[in-house]
């Protein structure tokens, strides 16, 4: 009786996993970032209360001096975070970071 050979099945990795940097999303932080250098700005200009409260309405939305919550500055801040989060994640579904990679681009996603 003859004996049968197994065949293994070996299966296609997509490589080594490496660091990456995701432009969407950190393009969206720039709304935020210049927010804030304006603040550090003003802080060295001498006005450090007045830098703490741009710091502070860039940061969380809420006005300390009037308390009361300002809705157009937080989405003006934390709303393209958002919107390149979603960027990214519809270009992973769609396949463009599988692509950059394949292409050999190192660190950049979409």
């Amino acid at each position: 009786m003859a004996r049968k050979t197994k065949t293994r099945q070996t299966r296609r990795s997509r490589g080594k996993r490496g660091m990456t940097v995701p432009l969407a999303v950190l393009a969206g932080f720039a709304p935020l970032a210049m927010g804030e250098i304006g603040a550090a700005k003003r802080a060295l200009a001498g006005d450090t209360p007045g830098a703490a409260q741009q710091a502070v309405i860039y940061a969380t939305g809420y006005n300390l001096d009037t308390r009361s919550f300002h809705w157009p500055t937080f989405w003006g801040s934390y709303g393209p975070i958002l919107a390149g989060m979603l960027v990214h994640k519809l270009a992973g579904r769609i396949g463009v970071n599988r692509a950059l990679s394949s292409a050999g681009v190192p660190f950049l996603r979409v």
